[in-house]
C-alpha cells in the first residue's frame, strides 16, 4: 500500500479545516454574559471601601479633672424635739411640711393616770393610812402632855422649887415630842399619796415647745400615747440650711480642696446647681459595694452657691455631687472617646487625605470629655471618634457627618 505524500497530506487537512470558525448558539452568549458580570461584581465587593467614620476638631480650651459619686442632702441643723417628762401625749396636730416659729407650742403632755389598785393593795394602803394617823394622834398626845410638864417646871423653878437641870430637860421633851409630831404627819402625808396618787399629783399639763423656726420634717409620734422622758417626737429643721453629703472613694478625696468647684446633677431640675467644697471629712469609713468589694468612703461637704434654685429639695434626697479637681483654661485638647491604647501609651487615628493615619500622642491630665495633649498633634487637625477594633492604620475613610 502506497502511503500519500507530504502534498497530498497538506491538501486532505485543508479540505478537512472549515475556512470559518462555527458560530456560538445564543444560550452560550447569555452564560458567558452572565459569568463575566458574576465576576465583575464580585471583584466590586472586595474591592477595599472607605469607612464612615466621625470626627472632631483638636483645638484649645478648658480641660477639668472631675470625679463623680452619689450623695444625699441634709439639713445642716437638725432638732429632734423629745418628751420633757413621761406622760399621757396628746395627739400631734403638726403634719410634716408644717411651718413652726421658735417658742410655738407643737405638742402637751399630760400626767398619766396612776395605775389601778386591787382589792388587797387598796386595803394594805388603807391600812397605812390609818396607822400614820394613828401614830400622829399619839405623837400629839405625847407633845401635850411634854408642854404641860413643861410649864408645870417653869413655875416651879420660877419660885425656885425646881432646878434648872429639871427645866431643861422638860424643855427637851417638849422639843423632842414637837419633832415627833411633824415626823408624824408626814408620815400621814406619804399613806395618802400611796394609797390615792390622783390626790396628790398635779393634774397640770406640760407643754413642749418649738426650739427654733423651721419646717416639719417627721412627725415620730402622732397619736395619743403614753409617752416616757426623753422619747423623740418630732424633728424640725431649716430648708435654706441645705447642704449635700457625697461619699467619695478615699483616693478621690485627698485629691480634693476645700473650696473647689462642684456642681449637682440629677436632682430632679433641668440645669446642674453649683456649688463648692466645704469640709472634707478626715475619718474614711468602709462600705461594701454592690460587687462585694470593700471600699473605704469618705464623707464630702458640699454648700450650694444658689440655694434658691433647690427650694424643692429636702432632707436625704438623692443627688450627683460633681467637683472639680484640676482645671486648664486654654489647654490644647482631644476629646476622650478619640484615645486607643498604643502599647502602654495612647494614640489617636488623624484624619489625613481620606486615610487614618495612627499617631502617638502623649496627654495629661483630663476628664470624662476631653484631655489635654502635651505633645503629637496641633490645632486644625480632625481625629476619628469611637474607632472600632477594625480600623487599621493607613485605612480608607471619610466623615459620616
Amino acid at each position: 500500500m502506497r502511503l500519500p505524500s507530504p502534498s497530498e497530506l497538506m491538501t486532505l487537512v485543508r479540505e478537512r479545516i472549515p475556512t470559518k470558525p462555527p458560530k456560538l448558539a445564543r444560550a452560550q452568549w447569555i452564560w458567558i454574559g452572565a459569568g463575566a458580570a458574576l465576576a465583575l461584581l464580585l471583584v466590586w465587593l472586595a474591592w477595599p471601601r472607605a469607612q464612615a467614620v466621625d470626627v472632631a476638631v483638636v483645638d484649645r480650651g478648658p480641660v477639668r479633672t472631675e470625679v463623680v459619686d452619689e450623695g444625699r442632702t441634709r439639713i445642716h441643723d437638725v432638732f429632734v424635739i423629745s418628751a420633757p417628762v413621761s406622760g399621757e401625749l396628746q395627739r400631734v396636730e403638726l403634719e410634716p411640711g408644717d411651718m413652726v416659729e421658735p417658742r410655738q407650742i407643737v405638742a402637751t403632755i399630760s400626767p398619766a393616770d396612776p395605775a389601778l389598785l386591787d382589792a388587797r393593795v387598796a386595803a394594805e394602803a388603807n391600812a397605812g393610812v390609818n396607822a400614820a394617823q394613828a401614830a400622829l394622834d399619839a405623837a400629839q398626845a405625847e407633845y401635850r402632855l411634854a408642854q404641860n410638864d413643861l410649864e408645870r417646871i417653869a413655875a416651879l423653878h420660877a419660885r425656885d422649887f425646881a432646878s434648872q437641870a429639871a427645866l431643861d430637860a422638860a424643855d427637851a421633851s417638849a422639843s423632842a415630842a414637837r419633832a415627833n409630831v411633824n415626823a408624824r404627819r408626814a408620815e400621814l402625808v406619804r399613806a395618802r399619796a400611796a394609797a390615792n396618787s390622783s390626790s396628790s399629783r398635779a393634774r397640770r399639763a406640760t407643754p413642749i415647745f418649738s426650739p427654733a423656726a423651721g419646717r416639719v420634717l417627721r412627725v415620730l409620734q402622732e397619736s395619743e400615747t403614753i409617752a416616757l422622758a426623753g422619747s423623740p417626737l418630732i424633728e424640725i429643721g431649716d430648708p435654706a440650711q441645705i447642704e449635700i453629703v457625697a461619699e467619695f472613694l478615699s483616693q478621690d478625696a485627698v485629691r480634693m480642696q476645700a473650696g473647689a468647684a462642684a456642681q449637682i446633677e440629677n436632682w430632679g431640675g433641668d440645669t446642674p446647681i453649683a456649688a463648692r467644697v466645704f469640709r472634707i471629712e478626715p475619718y474614711a469609713r468602709t462600705k461594701i459595694s454592690a460587687l462585694g468589694v470593700e471600699e473605704q468612703r469618705v464623707n464630702v461637704i458640699l454648700h450650694l452657691q444658689a440655694p434658691d434654685q433647690a427650694l424643692s429639695l429636702g432632707h436625704g434626697f438623692r443627688v450627683d455631687a460633681r467637683v472639680v479637681i484640676a482645671e486648664q483654661t486654654d489647654a490644647l485638647r482631644v476629646p476622650t472617646d478619640a484615645l486607643v491604647r498604643d502599647g502602654r501609651g495612647w494614640a489617636v487615628f488623624v484624619f489625613e487625605g481620606g486615610r487614618a493615619r495612627l499617631t502617638p500622642i502623649n496627654v495629661g491630665a483630663g476628664g470624662q470629655d476631653y484631655r489635654a495633649v502635651t505633645q503629637g498633634l496641633e490645632p486644625g487637625q480632625r481625629v476619628v471618634l469611637f474607632p472600632g477594633d477594625n480600623l487599621a492604620d493607613g485605612a480608607r475613610i471619610r466623615t459620616a457627618r
